[in-house]
């Protein structure tokens, strides 16, 4: 009886997916994170891995474009089409750093925050994926970690344990 319960807890512990973890991840930015370009974009956006959660007319993602003296240029609002998200700058004739927030909530309902800032002015220079990524995890955009999956690991463990004792108190 043991064996079986103690099979069933590892089948679904292997059968759970990693990725129903996951939050919401950056997949492109434009103007990319780190980026330079000569003149400001009329709009930003960032599109996520998954599709943005929507609640009626409430303001649930928002991204907030300022420039290097903190002012905000960009729309009060923003608009989200399925896994992107974007806004309108009102005022382009800026130079310098940006700095982009953004607050989203994601398919799985997770909110999540980041910020990224690019430059304005300068000659642009091509980055590579691999340099966005480095990017991203500077300026603070990071995957998910593995955080979750341990503690639900944990909580399996223990569930298998409480399962355990009341099989033996059961027997006796």
């Amino acid at each position: 009886m043991i064996k079986k319960i103690l099979a069933l807890c590892t089948a679904l512990l292997l059968a759970t997916p990693i990725n129903a973890f996951a939050h919401g991840e950056i997949t492109q930015a434009t103007p990319a994170a780190d980026s330079k370009v000569l003149t400001a974009p009329a709009e930003v956006s960032i599109e996520f891995d998954g599709k943005l959660q929507t609640i009626g007319d409430a303001t649930v993602n928002l991204i907030t474009v300022t420039d290097n003296q903190g002012q905000i240029i960009s729309s009060p609002t923003s608009v989200v089409e399925g896994s992107k998200i974007s806004t309108k700058l009102q005022l382009t004739d800026i130079t310098g750093l940006v700095s982009v927030h953004y607050r989203i909530v994601s398919e799985d309902g997770h909110p999540v925050e980041g910020d990224y800032s690019f430059t304005v002015g300068e000659n642009p220079t091509l980055t590579s994926a691999q340099g966005e990524e480095s990017a991203e995890a500077e300026a603070g955009i990071s995957e998910e970690s593995g955080s979750n999956l341990f503690v639900n690991g944990i909580g399996i463990l223990i569930l298998i344990g409480i399962v355990i004792v009341i099989v033996r108190r059961i027997k006796k």
